[in-house]
């Protein structure tokens, strides 16, 4: 791969995890907002010398990406590559489209796994792509980078992830949520079924909770899959009751 310097933003738990796999083969350059999130780290830099890198990765809350576009802005020269790692993809895609210079290319990205689900390793799991302004090189370039790193690429529009993702990661998180505020799961008397649940629940429960906030206010599909997801249950209910 052609690009060997990366300026990684957002140093959090994503953005460190991201740091580690990045750094065996690449020079990364790290800037968080929160300096003493970096503090000690040999490759913190400040917020220009990571977007003088070639590669651009926004690893920053979706409800920071807008922001975030807007002071990068006036610092890039143009030539570089920017991708979000959001779990939402309308919003972010369009704000770099919109805020940043038309030189610069774009490019939408999702990886379905975080630090928990990833404890293993990433071999085998999931990232979604959405090319919105980037030339077929950098793109094949970096599809085939992520691909030696032995993950499995999707190719999106931003839409078509936003439905699909409203129906199993918004309602899941919705449901972890709502475990995790009543503390079920973890009880001696249990199947393996459930027991097997609780367990992959637990790996988002871990999540900040300013992601799941994220998850369900931005993506434009969330509100309806969550309607239909909670009326079903009332109907389950419903008929439960009437049969007692």
């Amino acid at each position: 791969m052609g690009i060997e310097t990366v300026g990684l933003l957002g140093f959090g738990r994503f953005g460190s995890m991201v740091y580690e796999i990045l750094s065996r083969n690449k020079k990364v350059r790290v800037y968080d907002s929160d300096a003493s999130k970096t503090a000690g780290l040999a490759d913190a830099v400040s917020l220009e010398d990571a977007l003088s890198s070639q590669l651009i990765l926004l690893c920053v809350p979706i409800s920071a990406m807008e922001s975030t576009c807007l002071e990068m802005a006036s610092h890039l020269r143009g030539g570089e590559i920017v991708l979000d790692t959001c779990s939402v993809k309308q919003k972010p895609v369009n704000w770099m489209l919109q805020h940043l210079p038309i030189e610069t290319e774009v490019l939408g990205t999702h990886p379905l796994f975080g630090p928990d689900s990833a404890k293993e390793g990433i071999a085998g799991l999931k990232i979604v792509l959405c090319p919105a302004r980037i030339s077929k090189k950098n793109y094949h370039e970096i599809s085939d980078y992520l691909k030696c790193l032995q993950l499995v690429v999707i190719e999106a529009t931003p839409e078509e992830h936003d439905r699909q993702i409203a129906q199993n990661q918004a309602v899941f998180h919705l449901i972890a949520q709502a475990l995790k505020r009543l503390q079920w799961g973890g009880m001696a008397i249990s199947t393996p079924g459930p027991e097997t649940f609780y367990r992959l629940v637990r790996t988002v429960q871990n999540d900040t909770d300013q992601l799941f906030w994220d998850i369900e206010r931005e993506n434009p599909h969330a509100g309806e899959c969550r309607k239909q997801f909670i009326q079903e249950i009332l109907r389950l209910d419903s008929q439960l009751a009437s049969h007692s």
